[in-house]
């Protein structure tokens, strides 16, 4: 089954049309408020992914996504340092090639699912 994403943020890069090209179910947020009931509403999320192209996340799409989801936070970071970046599972620093990033945000998923696994099985 294809990994669910939901994404935040203003894709100037066109990285959620590769992620759907790659396979990956993609669900864009257009607010916070937005991003909260696709939270509270949606079952298997997989991964919550956010970007820096244009803006900075607001902390509030921050809270919000660590509020309603307990899955890996993944930022797609700007020419410039994020200034929540300890709230990030995974950073993917600008330029880095779609071959990479898709591999890291697969990785990160993964070892979350491996670690929910685990702790349903104790």
């Amino acid at each position: 089954m294809p990994l669910k994403i939901l994404t935040f943020g203003y894709d100037a890069c066109h990285r959620w049309a590769v992620m759907r090209f790659a396979g990956l179910r993609v669900d864009e947020c257009e607010s916070i408020r937005d991003l909260r009931q696709k939270l509270m509403a949606s079952a298997g999320v997989d991964a919550v992914i956010m970007v820096e192209d244009i803006v900075s996340i607001p902390p509030e799409a921050i809270i919000a996504a660590k509020s309603y989801f307990d899955g890996p936070l993944v930022l797609f970071e700007s020419r410039y340092p994020a200034e929540n970046e300890h709230a990030f599972d995974l950073r993917v620093p600008n330029l880095t090639e779609p071959n990479e990033w898709l591999q890291r945000i697969q990785a990160v998923v993964g070892i979350y699912i491996r670690g929910r696994s685990a702790k349903l099985q104790n």
